[in-house]
């Protein structure tokens, strides 16, 4: 991963989640994960290769709360839009609750957060992870609640 800038301890950890999303679809070639300088609307610019073809994911690092995540959202779009077609914006996060995925979703952007929960469209290829800990509490009853 090369910096053009000093990360603070959050987006290295979303840079390395992102990397380890990306390795884990063998139809994808990182070629390189980089921090954005400080001025650019982005923190984190991966380039890749999916099937032959180069693509750019825009990443945006928030701290996860509702107003933060609706800026970051606005503000990846823009970005994507000004890179053409082939980025796509990536919302990083340490925590996304449902209705900011879905929100995600709606805009159609990516996410990924450091719970495990992902979700990512390039060209032919979606990736979507759900992780247990996101997952609404199941109801358990006791072994001896149930009928013999």
């Amino acid at each position: 991963m090369k910096s053009t800038r000093v990360p603070n301890e959050m987006e290295s950890r979303a840079a390395e989640a992102l990397d380890a999303l990306l390795h884990s679809v063998s139809s994808i070639k990182t070629r390189d994960i980089k921090f954005q300088p400080a001025h650019r609307k982005t923190d984190i610019l991966a380039d890749i290769n999916v099937f032959g073809k180069n693509h750019k994911l825009v990443c945006s690092v928030a701290d996860g709360q509702p107003d933060g995540v609706k800026k970051a959202l606005d503000k990846l779009r823009t970005s994507a839009d000004s890179k053409k077609g082939d980025a796509t914006p990536v919302l990083i996060t340490s925590h996304l609750s449902a209705q900011d995925r879905a929100m995600c979703e709606e805009r159609r952007v990516g996410f990924l957060d450091l719970e495990g929960n992902a979700r990512l469209v390039v060209d032919e290829i979606f990736i979507g992870k759900r992780s247990v800990g996101s997952a609404a509490p199941a109801h358990h009853r006791s072994a001896t609640s149930l009928p013999a």
